[in-house]
């Protein structure tokens, strides 16, 4: 499935789908996609015009999916037919605009192509248009109103691809940005902080190592208020955030959470959304690997291998990895 960074090329290349499916015999239109009001050179005789005015964009995750989010895409024409000549003395223009519809109809689903090796199926469904709607389209291209309808062209994209990379200590460095997320993975607790150390002593500041309790609260509210009360303090401001013994909620959770779990009923996404607003880096300290929901968001991963059998953890366990 095509993903949202290919968004640009999925609605111009619906655009084109929808040209050829009216300009293709039996059909035979002239279609064009210009903007409203704008010249219309190189088009003889009646034609139908494609107009995109409106987008939208609807998250979504399905209860048994795993990893990417999707979302639901809605792309808003309107297919105007424009006559042959001033008067339009055979109604030309209202043939074009009935065998548009027609089309329509008769073809609610596209396969459009997206570059060599991706396909998109593409639904299209009429669109109402009130008067006031119409109106205002056409009065804002200082044109006259021309015999219109809409289509509605609805596909689902990937919202996010996987875009962590596993990385080092170094890699987190370079984020710098507010709010960027970084997990830290592995049993090795003494040198995940160390490095939580570096990274915040090559950025010039301070580190606040906050355990997982004391960050999330039974709500997003209750979160925003503990990372409010965190940052508030004169020591604090603009620290990289280090989230300690994260796993209960950001690791890999069952399906069937237990009743018991005290994070069961928080929306993990409203909480990385409360932590992309922290002002400087946040690192997640897990022990197992990330859970979707994070995965999905993080920036760079960071795996640090544990202690061998009997040993204890050297300054630099990380030189491969974490360094």
């Amino acid at each position: 499935m095509s993903s949202l960074t290919n968004y640009g090329q999925a609605i111009a290349s619906t655009t084109v789908a929808l040209q050829r499916l009216l300009s293709s015999p039996p059909i035979g239109l002239q279609v064009t996609a210009y903007v409203l009001g704008a010249p219309r050179t190189g088009v003889i005789g009646p034609s139908i015009n494609l107009f995109l005015y409106y987008d939208s964009l609807i998250s979504y995750r399905e209860e048994t999916q795993r990893g990417p989010s999707r979302v639901i895409s809605e792309l808003h024409y309107l297919v105007s037919a424009f006559p042959g000549d001033d008067v339009d003395t055979d109604a030309g223009s209202h043939r074009a605009f009935g065998a548009a519809r027609a089309a329509i109809e008769r073809h609610p689903v596209l396969n459009v192509p997206i570059g060599s090796a991706d396909n998109l199926q593409v639904w299209l469904s009429p669109s109402p248009l009130t008067n006031e709607v119409l109106t205002s389209l056409w009065l804002a291209s200082n044109a006259p109103l021309r015999l219109s309808f809409g289509v509605m062209a609805s596909f689902t994209l990937d919202a996010a691809e996987r875009t962590a990379v596993v990385g080092t200590v170094r890699d987190v460095v370079k984020l710098a940005g507010a709010g960027a997320l970084a997990v830290f993975t592995g049993a090795d607790a003494v040198t995940k902080a160390e490095a939580a150390a570096s990274v915040a002593n090559e950025l010039g500041k301070p580190l606040v190592t906050v355990p997982l309790n004391e960050v999330v609260g039974a709500s997003a509210a209750a979160t925003e208020d503990n990372l409010g009360r965190i940052f508030e303090q004169a020591e604090h401001r603009g620290a990289v955030l280090m989230i300690a013994e994260s796993d209960p909620l950001f690791g890999m959770r069952p399906e069937v959470l237990d009743v018991d779990d005290p994070y069961s009923g928080l929306e993990i996404g409203s909480i990385l959304d409360l932590l992309g607003q922290s002002p400087s880096v946040v690192i997640i300290e897990l022990t197992h690997p990330a859970g979707d929901e994070l995965a999905d968001r993080t920036r760079v991963e960071v795996r640090f291998p544990g202690p061998g059998p009997g040993q204890e953890p050297e300054p630099d366990s990380a030189s491969a990895t974490g360094d």
